[in-house]
This record gives C-alpha cells, sequence and structure tokens, in this order.
C-alpha cells in the first residue's frame, strides 16, 4: 500500500510541475535579457541572465539546470526570458520545454507504477 500512495505521489508532482509551469508562464513577465555565463550550484550548471526590470538591473539563474556546452545559446547572447516578480529565484527561458518534459514524464511513470501496483493489490 505504502508503494501505491509513492506512485501516486510521483504522479501528483507531475500535474503540480505542469500546473505550475502554465501559471508561471501566464503570469510572468516577458522580457529581454542576455545569457552572462553559468554558475554552479552543488556540481550543477545553472544559466545565468542579465535584464533589466523597472529600471532595476538584475541577474538571475535559471530555474532549470543546463549543460554550457550544448547549451543553444552563447554567452552575451539576448534571449527571451520570463520574469515572475513574486519569484526573484530565478528566471524562465521562453520556449523552453523542459520542465513539462519532467512533468509529463513523472506522470507517465507514476501513473504506470500506479496502475501495476494496485493491479497487484487486486483493486482493478
Amino acid at each position: 500500500m505504502f508503494l501505491a500512495v509513492f506512485y501516486g505521489l510521483i504522479t501528483f508532482c507531475g500535474f503540480y510541475l505542469i500546473i505550475k509551469c502554465l501559471i508561471s508562464r501566464k503570469r510572468g513577465i516577458h522580457l529581454e535579457g542576455r545569457l552572462v555565463g553559468f554558475q554552479d550550484e552543488r556540481g550543477t550548471q545553472y544559466p545565468v541572465f542579465n535584464f533589466t526590470y523597472e529600471g532595476e538591473e538584475l541577474t538571475l539563474p535559471g530555474g532549470v539546470p543546463a549543460d554550457p556546452k550544448k547549451f543553444k545559446y552563447e554567452e552575451g547572447e539576448a534571449v527571451k526570458i520570463i520574469f515572475d516578480p513574486k519569484n526573484r529565484k530565478f528566471v524562465d527561458l521562453e520556449g523552453s520545454a523542459t520542465e513539462y518534459i519532467y512533468g509529463i514524464a513523472a506522470i507517465v511513470l507514476g501513473g504506470f507504477l500506479l496502475f501495476y501496483q494496485l493491479k497487484k493489490l487486486g483493486l482493478f
């Protein structure tokens, strides 16, 4: 029964991630920024963007890790970002589907495992 709850939680997290992304992108402000480099956080690389919001110059990391060698933008290049003034921890890259892919993967994997576990318990 514990596994069924755990797999249900994985599925829920997938839906939560997708809904959170949709709300964030709708509520966020679409701005032009510049990729200024990458920052290392516990062995994971995050792109860092510089932009101006209401006269204030901000430099914030992206919310999704990226490999600097495979990143589609070069350092110094202009990029479209989504900034949520209520969340000044990170920005989203406009057009990025990574968070949606993570959410869909969690829904599919969690849903499959949940169905399998419930079938094993005799509920299906």
